[in-house]
């Protein structure tokens, strides 16, 4: 422990990645898509990083906003600064949720990717040791779906997807469907090629999409077609209608909250609306707080399990999955995006996958922070605002 508390944070910066993406296929997209990294330097010139799913679409808020955050960590010790970030986080009026809490979630991976680098192994066990006093079995497989099939894909976009899922060995798929266009031929596709597969309806709730006719339409359709779960089929302000779609659909397991972050959103998702899974982003929502979450939940017996959401760069990818390594039992899968994404491509093509089984093993755990060395040497954070995402 002493060791820890003899370093210190000297410097703490936003840095902003763009990669060409998905070939302007996705909503909200153009060719390209941001990350939006913390990068932490200590005295003593260890370097990590971190990522917030916010960066993801405002890279502009999350740097005027860390650079606020920042102040906090300044020449405190790796000790005192996960103590900061847990202290903040009980303000309800600033750091309970929302942009600040994403930004802290990122404080707090490169915090404990500095503390792995610092004891020379790897951030499951670094976790393990802070948070579950070493008790908790590390497990080398982790259970993980292919994530693909923008709501703008053609069927012959989504052979190209099912070909690739197949080439990873992966048995698992989801896809976005627009439920206000035809959908009907991409889900006979899916089914004639024997994949287990989820319905992401995300962009059907945006506030012009929101469509109840359809949406009953649409569930009432695909549960002949026992799909794996549907994602995100309610706008946040028709949540409280979720009582009404599960009666109507009892044989369909659903999952939500990709965009929630405090313990007090899962928790009712899990306890008062009897969601199945829980989309819960390691980028957005802090590794301090999903402890909790887990404890919560495992206490009172709930059968909800969590569905990682990854939809950012690497660190948030491995990141989660090393967690998964941890909390087997909590974990029903993790999100493996398959969409081409120059800045993922090669750790997507460089991990083992067996049976929709990911060795982590197959990654060198402790030099995962070097990863975008490259791509952080050629950073012009200049020409990214015409890259943020447009809902």
């Amino acid at each position: 422990m002493d060791q820890l508390k003899n370093t210190t944070i000297r410097s703490i910066s936003s840095k902003i990645l763009a990669g060409s993406f998905g070939n302007a296929k996705y909503f909200g997209y153009k060719d390209k898509k941001l990350i939006s990294l913390v990068e932490i330097k200590t005295k003593n010139g260890l370097v990590a990083y971190g990522e917030s799913l916010v960066g993801t679409y405002s890279p502009i808020l999350y740097k005027n906003n860390l650079k606020y955050v920042s102040q906090f960590f300044l020449n405190k010790n790796l000790v005192e600064s996960l103590k900061i970030s847990q202290k903040l986080q009980i303000n309800k009026f600033f750091y309970y949720s929302g942009i600040l809490k994403s930004i802290l979630a990122s404080i707090e991976i490169a915090i404990l990717n500095l503390i792995s680098n610092k004891k020379k192994q790897s951030l499951a066990k670094t976790i393990n040791q802070l948070y579950f006093k070493s008790k908790s079995k590390e497990k080398k497989f982790i259970k993980v779906y292919s994530s693909a099939g923008s709501i703008k894909a053609n069927i012959q976009d989504i052979k190209k997807d099912l070909k690739k899922t197949n080439s990873l060995n992966i048995d698992n798929i989801k896809i976005r469907l627009d439920i206000n266009k035809e959908y009907r031929s991409k889900i006979k596709l899916l089914q004639n090629n024997n994949f287990k597969f989820a319905i992401d309806l995300i962009a059907n709730t945006y506030e012009k999409n929101r469509n109840q006719s359809n949406l009953k339409k649409f569930l009432k359709y695909i549960q002949e077609y026992k799909p794996l779960w549907i994602e995100e089929c309610l706008n946040v302000n028709d949540i409280y209608k979720f009582d009404d779609i599960k009666k109507f659909n009892k044989e369909i397991n659903f999952s939500y909250g990709e965009n929630f972050n405090t313990i007090f959103d899962f928790f009712n998702l899990a306890r008062y609306y009897k969601f199945k899974y829980l989309n819960i982003d390691i980028s957005h929502t802090t590794i301090s707080d999903l402890v909790k979450i887990i404890n919560l939940i495992n206490s009172i017996n709930l059968k909800t399990k969590i569905i990682f959401h990854c939809w950012g760069g690497v660190i948030n990818l491995h990141t989660s999955l090393e967690i998964a390594s941890l909390i087997d039992a909590n974990i029903e899968m993790v999100e493996f995006p398959i969409a081409d994404f120059s800045l993922n491509n090669e750790y997507v093509q460089k991990v083992e996958i067996k049976h929709s089984k990911l060795n982590i093993d197959s990654v060198d755990r402790k030099s995962i922070n070097k990863f975008y060395s490259k791509d952080l040497n050629k950073t012009k954070s200049k020409n990214f605002k015409k890259y943020e995402f447009k809902f």
